[in-house]
């Protein structure tokens, strides 16, 4: 199987690669001159690619035929709120193998960690691009900017749901089934200290769904996991 490489946008011709991927095909790889491999970019299309390692240590890769991405299928989000520490780094590699579509971090009333600037949003980036290239998704996952969770509700165009204890809740098989068919879904998790009242009226008010996922109550990164589990494995290879 060939070894991917991303790129930010698929071009036919030859593209230079970054010092940091010339150094990782040659010297941890051993990849030599000539290597077939793949490449892949943002937005899902791949390509068949030769190597090439070019004397003065850079390297390139050579295209002469683009698969354009598949746009058929369950766009699928998770907007979540924070949690501590590496469990939020986890989360978004998870939620990339899992094929999520976007992971937008939400700002909520009793979120702990507020994750402010751009170096998280870089590093869940780089999380989210070797994800890509290590499980063969298509594409890779977008990382929002830090997000009110009135504006993540104001910005959703289809279907929505909000994972909830503080409320009675849909199973989520129940939901699974209620959705066959749709285009676009958002998943809401809240913080370790739950919704507010004032959240879960936002959410009502604009038409969606709370959803039970268990019986239990589970960790943000759980939470999301799980439910990115259950919507990739059940609805969105299905729709």
């Amino acid at each position: 199987m060939a070894r991917r490489i991303h790129l930010r946008e698929l071009r036919l011709g030859q593209t230079p690669l970054d010092p940091a991927q010339a150094h990782y095909l040659r010297d941890v790889l051993r990849l030599t001159d000539g290597s077939a491999v793949e490449v892949f970019d943002d937005a899902g299309a791949t390509a068949p690619a030769v190597l090439h390692l070019l004397s003065d240590g850079t390297a390139a890769v050579s295209v002469e035929n683009i698969v354009p991405a598949v746009t058929s299928g369950l766009r699928w989000t998770v907007a979540s709120a924070v949690p501590k520490g590496d469990r939020a780094d986890w989360m978004v590699e998870k939620l990339s193998e899992l094929g999520a579509t976007a992971f937008i971090p939400l700002a909520t009333a009793r979120s702990v960690v507020l994750p402010e600037g751009k170096n998280k949003r870089e590093r869940w980036e780089r999380l989210a691009t070797e994800s890509a290239r290590q499980s063969r998704r298509a594409g890779v996952m977008r990382i929002e900017e830090l997000t009110p969770l009135a504006k993540a509700v104001a910005g959703v165009r289809s279907r929505g749901w909000f994972l909830a204890t503080e409320v009675p809740g849909i199973p989520i098989a129940e939901a699974i089934s209620d959705a066959r068919g749709v285009e676009a879904l958002t998943l809401f998790i809240g913080p370790e200290g739950g919704w507010t009242a004032q959240e879960i009226s936002a959410f009502t008010d604009a038409g969606m769904t709370p959803v039970k996922l268990t019986g239990t109550v589970l960790r943000v990164e759980t939470a999301a996991i799980a439910a990115g589990a259950v919507v990739a494995s059940l609805l969105a290879d299905r729709t």
